[in-house]
């Protein structure tokens, strides 16, 4: 039974499939069973009431700390495998025989500082570079991004934004959509790939989801970084999720409508997004315009070439104005002794 439920699940959402089944695992162990199909024949067996089946795991869950929003996930899991089990379940009685606790945040995070982006990345390998630039520059979850191939990257030119393409089937939403990574997250990309980048199947991330958050997990550590807003927070206040938080944040600093920024990141904002009128051209314009905040271990390198380019352009103007000045004058006293010559032969 519970094979065959989780297959369902997983049609719809691997994620979804997997954390259901590890709550049923955990509802299983609750009743003294290595297994939930074991915990539903005693059910079944013993003809127990489902609603005291429903609320003794409740209770199992507050009185292990879980989390009220863990044990509401972990409630609905429990839920849909009784009815796919055949067990008939009043939404009216469970109202009124089930107690679940009341839902607020157990867990503070927050968006990562540019510097503290940059103090990460700096004690990184190259993987976890490219992997923390390619998430702040892009609003991608580490889901998606570890779903990447080479062939969903349309590589800009040198040091300019690339263009991803994420398919359907690889977002939380089911629905394509378009994002970009900064130039930096490029060309960080391009040297942690190597001769893979001529691969068009190869996934960008093949060690997968569990692996890479722990290697960015790590990174925050080395940083100094990993630490609690609340020590009663369950989760520390930098993660990988944060980094959507910086891109959310930052694209609306830098002045792009809240629905283009919505639609890189795969929400929905209002009934007709912004995004989903624009080109490629249009989209990438309004990317654009944040390209500075996105960019991490080479921006201060870009300000003083730029600077030292500014500078050379008022040097060369002002020798231009020399020169100018210069011919002028020259021109000036060629003119001046032509006169004088001529003066001197009508004598």
């Amino acid at each position: 039974m519970l094979a065959s439920f989780i297959s369902k699940k997983r049609i719809r959402s691997r994620k979804t499939a997997e954390t259901y089944q590890g709550a049923l695992k955990v509802w299983a162990r609750s009743r003294g069973f290595e297994e939930p199909d074991l915990a539903i024949q005693e059910i079944q067996e013993k003809h127990l009431d489902i609603y005291e089946v429903l609320q003794d795991f409740v209770n199992h869950l507050h009185g292990e700390g879980k989390a009220p929003k863990t044990t509401w996930t972990y409630f609905a899991a429990l839920k849909a495998f009784l009815i796919d089990s055949d067990f008939e379940i009043s939404d009216s009685k469970l109202r009124g025989k089930v107690t679940l606790p009341a839902k607020y945040d157990l867990s503070i995070d927050q968006a990562p500082t540019r510097e503290e982006v940059k103090k990460i990345m700096l004690r990184s390998k190259l993987d976890t570079k490219a992997a923390i630039a390619m998430l702040a520059s892009s609003g991608m979850r580490i889901g998606e991004l570890v779903s990447l191939t080479v062939s969903d990257i349309s590589f800009g030119e040198p040091g300019q934004p690339s263009k991803i393409t994420l398919k359907a089937a690889m977002t939380k939403t089911r629905k394509r959509r378009l994002t970009y990574i900064s130039g930096e997250g490029t060309e960080l990309l391009r040297e942690y790939l190597g001769d893979k980048i001529r691969d068009p199947d190869a996934k960008l991330f093949s060690a997968g989801q569990d692996a890479l958050y722990m290697k960015l997990m790590r990174a925050t550590d080395r940083a100094g970084l990993k630490r609690k807003v609340d020590k009663e927070s369950r989760r520390f206040a930098l993660h990988p999720h944060c980094y959507r938080k910086y891109f959310f944040s930052n694209m609306l600093s830098a002045g792009i409508d809240r629905g283009i920024t919505e639609g890189f990141m795969g929400h929905r904002f209002g009934e007709d997004s912004a995004y989903l009128r624009m080109s490629d051209k249009e989209l990438l314009e309004q990317y654009s315009k944040a390209a500075d905040r996105l960019t991490f271990l080479t921006s201060e390198n870009n300000s003083a070439l730029k600077s030292r380019m500014e500078q050379l352009e008022d040097e060369n103007k002002e020798l231009r104005d020399r020169v100018e000045r210069l011919e002028a004058i020259s021109v000036e006293r060629l003119v001046l002794a032509a006169g004088s010559k001529k003066r001197k032969l009508r004598r």
